[in-house]
């Protein structure tokens, strides 16, 4: 599932439904990766629409 927030400019994509991640990691490239139990969960993408 995806959504996108147009006043932030984020991109949300969760690969699973419900997601209760309980750590995430910022990538160099603005990517935020959350993780669920050690298992990715979803992206949050920083600046969306400069890509």
């Amino acid at each position: 599932m995806a959504s996108y927030d147009e006043a932030a400019d984020v991109l949300y994509l969760n690969f699973k439904k419900p997601s209760h991640a309980d750590d995430s990691e910022l990538t160099d490239d603005d990517i935020i990766i959350r993780y669920e139990n050690g298992e990715v969960v979803g992206l949050t993408v920083l600046y969306a629409s400069q890509r």
